[in-house]
């Protein structure tokens, strides 16, 4: 569903992709024996490809990533299958198990555990390409961001390709963007109408700010 794509995003984002970064199976599968369900197809997908990432998982230490739960740690909260929390806030996230498309469940969220559940993205494969590309953008080494307008969208367009594609991506709260041969990776965020882009070269930012006419500056 969704395992090639997060290969392809962590090879750009972190030059390779090995077997050792994903969980092997017998994990994924004792999780599910542990818990009395199968996992989602998109999140069996995140935890093969990306199970064992420190920067995917969200224990690289950076500032304003989502922290998931590994296999072993996932738990069964007021019904649904919580597998996402924040590194500074209490916030979560989880799907429902009856959910009647479980492979490729909608996401609910809340502000912290106890509060109400709201429901935050329409498919499970989107919310978690965009998760990806959130903890990719906050792990690389150069970075810059500007507000930019759903209208102005336009300019990022013709020079980074959606994650996927995005129609994939609708739904939710943001969006994703990758460019394989600058190395570029890059979020945006309907909330905030923010893009971040990170890159391995700084001059890919400034080549990118030159072509767009983006106002972007450093973070």
């Amino acid at each position: 569903m969704i395992k090639e794509l997060l290969q392809d995003l962590m090879q750009t984002a972190f030059g390779a992709w090995t077997l050792d970064d994903g969980c092997a199976g017998g994990e994924i599968t004792a999780a599910e024996d542990r818990l009395g369900i199968s996992l989602p197809g998109a999140l069996r997908d995140y935890y093969a490809a990306a199970g064992r990432h420190p920067e995917l998982m969200g224990m690289g230490g950076h500032e304003r990533t989502f922290r998931l739960s590994a296999p072993s740690l996932l738990s069964l909260e007021d019904g649904l299958l919580v597998f996402l929390g924040e590194n500074q806030w209490p916030a979560q996230w989880g799907v429902r198990p009856d959910d009647v498309d479980w492979s490729d469940p909608r996401v609910h969220g809340r502000a912290e555990p106890g509060k109400k559940w709201y429901s935050e993205a329409r498919r499970l494969s989107a919310f978690l390409i965009n998760v990806a590309g959130v903890q990719a953008v906050r792990a690389l080494p150069h970075q810059a961001t500007c507000r930019l307008r759903q209208d102005q969208l336009k300019a990022v367009e013709p020079l980074l390709e959606y994650i996927g594609s995005r129609e994939m991506q609708q739904g939710g709260d943001w969006l994703s963007f990758i460019d394989r041969s600058s190395r570029v990776v890059a979020h945006y965020s309907y909330i905030t109408d923010t893009v971040r882009i990170g890159a391995v070269d700084p001059g890919a930012l400034e080549s990118l700010r030159e072509r767009s006419g983006l106002p972007l500056r450093g973070v």
